[in-house]
């Protein structure tokens, strides 16, 4: 290896390289990197130097790589801070997503201990070649990084008010009180904080914005693996939490990125099995694999276990599986009992109730919502009138009903399927409305069709009337405005697409008499992944003659403006 050649130098958008190509820079993630003698750590994080006792430095940077090549796809690069572990000095260091290594240190007359910047990472030559990529040139400079700040895409993000083009939900004004650019198709998710979580960027390399929910403007960002907030693997961006910590999820093609939405937003992955899905029903990721297996992530890697034969695992809860299958057995499925299943319960039978139709769902809350029940199970059950199911709420940790059991409409519960919201507060399925923070379970008009569930709402129809109905069970009339993405304190969060460019608002309560909205079609945002039942076979009807269904129960008249729920406890997402 030769020594440093040109300093890179700083452009508009990131470094220069000495061969001219500018490389973006985001100000997230930043690893933070101490190496020994005989070790290194990344972000705490001990690095394996494998059987034959790779120099600790190598390794390091072999990570660094890796993660650069993983984010940025060959777009760009990642910044990365390096401390000798025998001193308090701390480098700047720039790595590229096809395997360059910048030193990014401004020169200073400080006195250096320990190891030369040069040694201390001198040792990347044999870490690139492991990795089959471009040969390492590590260039000296003489300027500063870039400073920590959003990247930003036209048109600018504004915090003052500006008209919301399409028409508001109700009782919502159409002046914004701000506004701010995102990736066309994508969906913002609005976190425990009220923070705003955005993709922006182009579509070669997307950026995760989170904005300011009373201005708008970004309060950090970071880069994006392309394939983010499109991956079919897990539906993009997900609010969710790891080692106890609330995190915005990436779910891509081949494995899973985090980001924490507290602190210093400390970054991570893990890669995913050929195969496997990510699904975010409890309070963290759960990975589905082949052959009855589940995984959680702690301590930054996947932690397998295997799921019982003929269960299915239906969330996670930190670093435990829960699993069920069609007779209402379930098993709490932890890291000491990986590989040993440990016997399961079975959820109670309601007086009046027969065999399991169903487990229709699951709600993990986030671990910041204090509240009496923070997980529970959706069950159904046949009764002995064919026409009626019963639906009930249990709660898996106590294997205890959560209040009474609600009779429905057979034809309400089976035809439906689990719709939470992005936080798993509030859910539907079929005809039945589901708030998880209060253990309540519903019954929906018997016409009602789920269109979109955030935290604070459901909407849906009611013989084809758009309708929104409030945690507490109460259906109005939603007009034709745009239905909102979720709320931010007192604001409606919405969006609009324009001529190819889509934008995010937030709208405030409106200021006069709240007026319908007149009826024109508007497109509802795209729906959440939903879960599918752990179905049970049905037993032979013990009547031929079903009753006649109930009449339609009559609307509701309409209430107040939604308004935005008491301020819930900071927390992540959903799903």
């Amino acid at each position: 290896m030769t020594g440093p050649r040109t300093a890179a130098r700083r452009g508009e958008t990131g470094f220069v390289a000495p061969d001219g190509q500018v490389w973006e820079v985001p100000a997230f993630p930043c690893p933070q990197v101490v190496v020994g003698a005989e070790y290194a750590e990344i972000d705490g994080e001990r690095v394996p130097l494998g059987d034959d006792e790779a120099d600790p430095r190598s390794a390091a940077t072999a990570v660094l790589v890796a993660q650069a090549l993983r984010l940025r796809r060959g777009q760009g690069a990642i910044r990365a801070t390096v401390r000798a572990a025998d001193s308090d000095v701390v480098w700047q260091a720039i790595v590229t997503a096809n395997g360059e290594l910048f030193d990014a240190t401004p020169a200073a007359g400080t006195a250096r201990s320990g190891w030369s910047r040069w040694r201390l990472l001198a040792g990347v030559g044999a870490a690139v070649v492991l990795l089959a990529v471009a040969t390492v040139a590590v260039v000296a400079s003489n300027r500063t990084p870039p400073p920590v700040v959003a990247v930003s895409f036209p048109p600018p993000v504004t915090g003052t008010p500006t008209p919301y083009p399409s028409l508001p939900p109700p009782g919502y004004g159409g002046q914004a009180d701000w506004s701010a650019p995102i990736t066309p198709g994508s969906v913002p998710l609005v976190a425990g904080d009220g923070t705003i979580v955005t993709v922006t960027g182009t579509p070669g390399s997307p950026v995760l914005a989170v904005l300011d929910p009373t201005t708008g403007a970004p309060v950090w960002s970071t880069a994006l693996p392309r394939d983010a907030a499109t991956s079919s693997t897990g539906s993009g961006l997900h609010l969710s939490e790891i080692d106890a910590h609330p995190v915005v999820a990436a779910a891509t093609s081949d494995g899973l990125d985090w980001w924490g939405m507290d602190g210093a937003h400390t970054s991570g992955s893990v890669s995913i099995p050929a195969g496997a899905t990510v699904s975010f029903a409890g309070t963290s990721p759960l990975v589905t694999e082949a052959g009855q297996r589940a995984a959680t992530i702690s301590g930054g890697r996947l932690v397998d276990r295997a799921v019982p034969a003929g269960a299915v695992a239906l969330g996670a809860s930190g670093d435990t599986v829960v699993a069920a299958n069609s007779v209402g057995q379930v098993w709490h499925l932890g890291a000491a009992t990986a590989q040993t299943p440990p016997s399961p319960v079975t959820v109670p039978t309601p007086p009046g109730a027969g065999a399991l139709a169903s487990i229709a769902g699951y709600a993990g809350l986030p671990s910041t919502t204090v509240v009496a029940h923070p997980e529970s199970l959706v069950a159904s059950w046949y009764t002995a009138d064919p026409g009626t199911q019963l639906v009930g709420l249990i709660d898996p940790v106590t294997n205890t009903a959560i209040g009474a059991p609600l009779s429905v409409p057979a034809t309400g519960i089976a035809s439906g399927h689990w719709q939470p919201s992005p936080r798993n507060l509030l859910a539907t399925v079929g005809t039945v409305l589901v708030d998880a923070r209060d253990g309540v379970a519903r019954a929906l008009s018997t016409t009602w069709s789920t269109t979109s569930v955030t935290d604070v709402a459901a909407y849906g129809t009611r013989n084809s009337d758009r309708y929104l109905v409030s945690p507490a069970g109460q259906e109005s009339p939603a007009g034709s405005g745009v239905i909102p993405i979720g709320m931010s304190g007192t604001r409606a969060v919405v969006t609009s697409s324009v001529a190819g460019a889509d934008t995010v608002y937030g709208l405030p309560v409106a200021a006069g008499p709240v007026l319908p909205t007149p009826s024109v079609p508007v497109s509802a945002p795209p729906p959440q992944p939903s879960a599918g039942p752990v179905p049970s076979p049905a037993p032979s009807p013990t009547t031929t003659t079903p009753p006649a269904p109930p009449a339609p129960a009559p609307a509701a008249p309409p209430g107040p403006p939604l308004a935005a729920p008491a301020a819930p406890a900071p927390g992540p997402v959903p799903r």
